[in-house]
């Protein structure tokens, strides 16, 4: 395993989520079949809201199948309940049973007779169809729901047959349970204020914590979401669903269950939607959660009961997620479906996908969804191992999404990227991936309600910070690159192989910081540090994610994507293992240095001469230990050591597993370690487990598992080794606890200084033994090539691209392509002194022109290609361009083209996810007192920098932060929270220096946004053409006369909206695009696309297919007298919010105050002395009350001018 070995005091049952559901096809072209990984998917949440907000496929699209299009859902998840469990509600929905026992059997810890009646009669069904692989496969749900290995039917089935035996379960068992629980929901009741679980509220968390803290208390009062007596006594039975796991029967679900949090309830607590109950009300945020529940069961039912084959399928692997990926990894280069590894930790099965060729499963995906993997199985970790299952093919735009809730670091909001261990620039190229809104430097997805949680506690590093990331392509969101226009990669340093040397060991230093405990780290540690900033840092030396296999895996990837010389290879990491044996700052370090060596040699990447297959040749190795290999023709330089420890020795561990109270404690890590006496000590961190022991009568000798921890009177502990440190005489082997400050307190009394559970010598063939493989997997020790990819075709056969990194301070200096010119024509022009010139042609591309024939320079990441060089060897028939990286906020790049819409089978928007606008809820505008939420909202669009320029007037330069005030204004004023308070519907894009009004938006409804936390308003929009004037003059008479509200958008803005508006219409577009397009036409050739048409004013800027086209919908334009007239050249789209990225620069600098202030207005004095918001003083002799939003008070005008900047955010404009 990549990740180490923990041993788990605690194995959490999350039976159903803990944030709000997401679509996971909301960043794919739309129509477009899409294959979809979900790793760690725990409930069926996201698949069946990806399956109900999934933009409709457009009628007829052009290369399109007509209908819904389709989707192929592989879930992965190492608890097989939760899978059980999702199965079963798949099927109550196929089988149209009453939504509200549906929901009973998936969401009630308790619930009546009928619901188990229901529940009982489909496990039947379930266990007769599934009494064989085939039989599953060829059965009732075979042709959607499918198993990619048999041992996940195995499992699943056994938890359908627990659920129907439970109905005959004792008093006395089922009174134990209930005792289990009662302890667990004692927690969890009463008057405590729950923030997290009002996440799922978004921009309107501060009015529902007390609503959202009380329906949580209820739930775990009675296990129910009932709110009626009469409802909660009749749920009287243990749901069984929520008893079995992986821990076996316990009641004990995650502490934090709450199925309400599952849903999108803004709705519940804005006005506007529909509903009998008082918005806000508790039984207004039931309601809304069924509606929705609901509805996404209606559309997944009619998916899978499509007339022909249905248009979703779902298929299940039980395992760890990372083990899962390098088993479909090494199908896809093998084609051997059993991967030589365990499937997962404290198990001794090996992944087998038996059952992945005869369901015709996918080993590349779309879309990848990780959960919140990251926050256990580490950042890299997970990028490394999915990033080779994204597709790559020319119509692919495939997206990775990462997830994290535990906050980590000093400054949560801020330190993401630190995640990475190393400059995001260059990790992008390396990795292959990079976060999108790092690229364009804003979101469409606001996280306003996790800083404004974070303002609630009161400190930056509370537990909490949730944050979804999608990952792209760097250079994938630029539309002027042709398909396979790639080059090969090098990497150069400004000082040599020097530099990629140091960047290696700066990358392992980082992956493995919680190392270092040195003299210099110890002097950091006692620096001026806050004591919340020492228990962080003190924490995060427990937060252990990586061991030197993770790194070898990193170098693995690296030496992958980029192409080194054999001798730059060699070099670069013999630099790299030398800063290693010097290292200083972790002075355990050179103990894990066969580890690493094994490693990098187990990848393919560095083979010192003790691994070699004629280490036995060298000298110090003639005189073997007695016994250790008798009989062995020939030593294999690895080796498989295997442990044997009886449960005694584990007492300080088993005595801490399995309660409640345990789940508060760091869970140690352990580690293999070989002392041969002498200080000489060896630590190995990539190992396995079982509870179990190893059966030594078969040959080779075999795991047996024993079940549950609490049931072992073995555990069985086995890594890889270097057979050479097996050598030395008097070797013993210990398992021990990792060195942690946290563990050395916790242990140091019931253990050695060294932590050590259990030793034995190599010898005792009753405690250890030494095997060729790992047991239970007959491959031997892989020694794995790095060969993924075939090397990337050129933009054209008569040319060679090679694009090299050069690097300088462990980050990217410039980037350089090179074009070699082969074309005869070419070189001959190019010999002859041709010019040779070159214009910027996307954020990511450079075009070169050789006389009259031109090439495409394409980068890996975006330039500013603006500052580009050019380099000309006319002898040597060559052209290089070098240019810089383009940070988010420098110049170039992606502020090239900041809303990027790109050609596949048909246009989509790249760096705007997808929305679905028909089935969005829509606010009641009319009274602007109970909006008041909306400006702090979308004033979290500007960071800190960009709040600044704003509030000077210094920022006419910055284009998106001019884009952002523009929406702005536009939202604000559309619900009255302006000066005028007319509420406006037409508004004018106008350039005061340009022409004037050059675009028309019409805003019929604004709606909430919900699993993007926001808000979107619902517009017709018409930039004004040209050719267009004499049939809209009318219409813009009556306009001009009747409330048009004119938005400036000077130069450089004015530009940036007609990029814009092409994105605003591409996100919700339901309609198809034409054979003669105009974004096709318009194009310089028939392979690429021009969107948009033109920047000019007064030219086209939209294609004319959507022109008219479902504005049916838009019903309150139908007021407007001049809507008649325009309504034949609109087009519908979507305008939301860009939100600034936390991760990229400072946001909400000031929020803690402001966050207080708006807490104040909505919760009750109770009984305390008003105070001066500014200096704390009560008035005099009276408090002022601010004149604009009515919400604080001031001694003085004075006060109120020294607040005003941090009131501002949140004063009612």
């Amino acid at each position: 395993m990549a990740s180490p070995l923990v041993w788990p005091f605690k194995t959490f049952f999350y039976p159903v989520g803990n944030t709000p559901a997401v679509c996971l096809t909301q960043d794919l072209p739309p129509g477009q079949s899409a294959d979809v990984l979900l790793l760690g998917c725990g409930d069926a949440r996201n698949v069946l809201y990806t399956v109900y907000a999934d933009l409709p496929v457009p009628s007829g699209e052009v290369s399109l199948n007509d209908g819904p299009r389709k989707l192929d859902f592989t879930c992965c998840d190492y608890q097989p309940a939760i899978l059980a469990r999702n199965i079963l509600l798949y099927v109550l929905i196929a089988e149209n049973e009453p939504i509200d026992q549906i929901w009973n059997v998936y969401y009630h810890f308790f619930f009546d007779d009928s619901s188990l009646s229901v529940l009982v009669k489909h496990c039947n069904v379930l266990l007769a169809e599934s009494s064989t692989v085939d039989h599953w496969h060829h059965g009732k749900y075979g042709s959607w729901l499918k198993f990619l290995d048999s041992h996940t039917l195995w499992e699943v089935r056994r938890y359908w047959q627990s659920y129907v035996n439970f109905r005959s379960v004792d008093s006395r068992k089922a009174a134990h349970l209930r005792k289990q629980y009662q302890k667990l929901a004692e927690r969890n009741t009463g008057d405590t204020e729950n923030i997290s679980a009002s996440r799922a509220t978004g921009p309107l968390i501060i009015h529902a914590i007390e609503t959202m803290s009380k329906l949580y208390s209820q739930f775990w009062e009675s296990g129910t979401t009932f709110v009626r007596a009469k409802d909660v006594r009749l749920a009287r039975l243990i749901n069984p669903t929520f008893v079995y796991s992986i821990e076996g029967e316990k009641f004990e679900p995650h502490y934090g269950t709450f199925p309400i949090q599952n849903f999108h309830l803004a709705e519940a607590f804005a006005a506007g939607s529909s509903g009998a109950s008082p918005v806000g009300s508790a039984q207004r945020v039931l309601d809304v959660a069924k509606g929705q529940f609901s509805a996404w069961c209606a559309r997944f039912r009619q998916a899978v009961r499509a007339q022909g084959s249905p248009s979703v399928v779902i298929r299940f692997y039980t395992g760890d997620a990372i083990a899962f990926c390098s088993g479909l990894s090494h199908f896809s280069r093998t084609g051997d479906p059993m991967a030589p590894l365990y499937a997962t930790a404290w198990h001794g099965r090996p992944v087998h996908l038996d059952c992945i060729d005869s369901t015709n499963s996918h080993a590349s995906f779309d879309a990848i969804d990780t959960s919140n993997l990251t926050d256990h199985l580490g950042l890299l970790n997970i990028l490394l191992v999915a990033e080779p299952l994204l597709k790559n093919g020319p119509d692919c735009c495939p997206v990775l999404y990462t997830e994290s809730l535990i906050a980590t670091g000093r400054h949560a909001a801020h330190s993401f990227l630190e995640r990475l261990c190393g400059d995001p620039q260059l990790m992008a190229i390396l990795i292959g991936l990079a976060p999108r809104p790092y690229l364009t430097a804003y979101s469409t997805t606001s996280h306003s309600h996790e800083l404004m949680m974070r303002g609630f506690a009161g400190s930056p590093s509370v537990a909490q910070y949730h944050e979804r990331v999608p990952w792209v392509r760097p250079a994938g969101g630029d539309g002027s690159r042709l398909p396979g226009s790639g080059g090969t990669l090098r990497l150069r340093g400004v000082s040599g192989v020097a530099d990629i040397g140091s960047l290696f060991f700066e990358i392992y230093d980082r992956m493995l910081a919680y190392e270092r405990n040195g003299m210099a780290e110890l002097f950091r540690l006692m620096s001026n540090q806050s004591s919340e900033d020492m228990i962080t840092d003190y924490m995060e030396k427990q937060n252990i994610r990586y061991t030197r296999k993770s790194f070898a895996l990193l170098l693995a990837h690296i030496k992958d994507r980029v192409e080194f010389s054999d001798d730059e290879w060699t070099q670069a990491v013999d630099l790299f293992m030398e800063k290693v044996e010097r290292d200083t700052r972790r002075l355990i370090g050179m103990n894990f240095y066969q580890d690493l060596c094994l490693q990098l040699h187990s990848h393919g990447l560095y083979t010192p001469r003790w691994l070699r297959q004629d280490w036995t040749d060298m000298p110090e190795s003639q005189s073997m230990p007695a016994g250790i290999f008798p009989g062995w023709p020939r030593i294999p330089p690895i080796l498989c050591v295997v442990l044997t420890v009886p449960c005694r020795a584990l007492r300080p561990l088993l005595d801490r597993t399995g309660n409640v109270d345990s789940s508060t404690k760091p869970s140690p890590i352990l580690l293999l370690q070989l002392n041969a006496g002498g200080g000489l000590s060896n630590t190995f961190s990539s190992l396995n487990a079982v509870p179990g022991e190893l059966d030594v009568s078969s040959d080779p000798p075999t795991l047996k598992t024993e079940g549950q921890f609490t049931d072992a009177t073995t555990f069985v502990f086995c890594c890889w080794i270097p057979a050479a440190v097996l050598t030395f005489p008097r070797t013993s082997v210990h398992l021990v606890i990792q060195n942690t400050p946290y563990n050395v307190g916790e242990y140091i009394s019931e253990l050695d200084p060294t932590l050590s559970l259990y030793s034995a010598r190599l010898s005792d063939k009753n405690s250890v033994r030494v095997l060729r493989c790992l047991p239970n997997i007959t491959s031997p020790p892989p020694v794995q090539t790095t060969a993924r990819h075939s090397p990337p075709s050129t933009s054209s056969p008569a040319d060679s691209l090679h694009v090299n990194v050069n690097i300088a301070d462990l980050g990217i200096s410039s980037l350089t392509v090179r074009c070699d010119v082969h074309d005869e024509r070419s070189r001959s022009d190019l010999a002859q002194g041709a010019a040779v010139t070159s214009i910027v042609a996307g954020p990511c591309t450079v075009e070169v022109s050789i006389g009259s024939h031109k090439r495409l320079l394409c980068y890996p990441y975006p330039v500013i290609g603006e500052q580009r060089k050019l380099r000309i060897a006319r002898k040597s028939s060559y052209v290089e361009v070098v240019a810089s990286p383009s940070g988010p906020l420098s110049s170039g790049g992606y502020l090239f083209h900041p809303f990027p819409v790109l050609q596949r089978q048909s246009p989509f928007s790249w760096g705007m996810r997808t929305i679905n606008l028909d089935i969005l809820p829509a606010l009641d505008i009319r009274d602007e007192t109970i909006l008041q939420w909306l400006n702090p909202h979308v004033s979290f669009q500007f960071s800190d920098r960009e709040r600044a320029l704003r509030e000077s007037g210094a920022g006419q330069s910055d284009v998106l932060m001019n884009v952002k005030d523009s929406i702005h204004c536009i939202l604000l004023s559309f619900v009255g929270l302006d000066p005028y308070k007319d509420r406006p519907r037409a508004f004018g894009l106008s350039d005061p220096d340009g022409g004037g009004v050059h675009t028309l938006l019409f805003v019929d409804k604004l709606r909430l946004d919900l699993s993007a936390f926001t808000v979107v308003a619902d517009v017709a929009v018409l930039p004004l053409e040209h050719s267009l004037m004499l049939r809209l003059r009318a219409g813009l008479q009556t306009l001009t006369n009747h409330g048009l509200r004119t938005v400036n958008t000077r130069g450089p803005e004015t530009v940036a909206w007609r990029k814009l508006l092409p994105a605003m219409v591409e996100r919700c577009r339901t309609w198809q695009h034409k054979e003669d397009c105009q974004y096709r036409t318009g194009a310089a050739s028939s392979d690429h696309t021009s969107i948009p048409i033109s920047l000019e004013m007064g030219e086209p800027c939209l294609c004319a297919c959507g022109r008219s086209v479902n504005l049916e919908t838009l019903r309150n334009l139908e007021a407007l007298p001049s809507w008649k007239y325009f309504r034949p050249f609109a087009t519908r789209a979507a305008l939301a919010p860009l939100f600034a990225v936390s991760y990229v620069e400072a946001v909400a600098g000031s929020l803690g105050r402001a966050v207080k202030e708006v807490r104040d207005r909505h919760r009750p004095a109770s009984g305390l002395t008003e105070k001066c918001r500014s200096c704390g003083g009560v008035g005099k002799p009276d408090l002022l009350v601010c004149g604009r939003c009515k919400g604080v008070k001031y001694c003085s005008s004075e006060c109120q001018r020294k607040d005003w900047k941090g009131h501002k955010a949140v004063c009612a404009a």
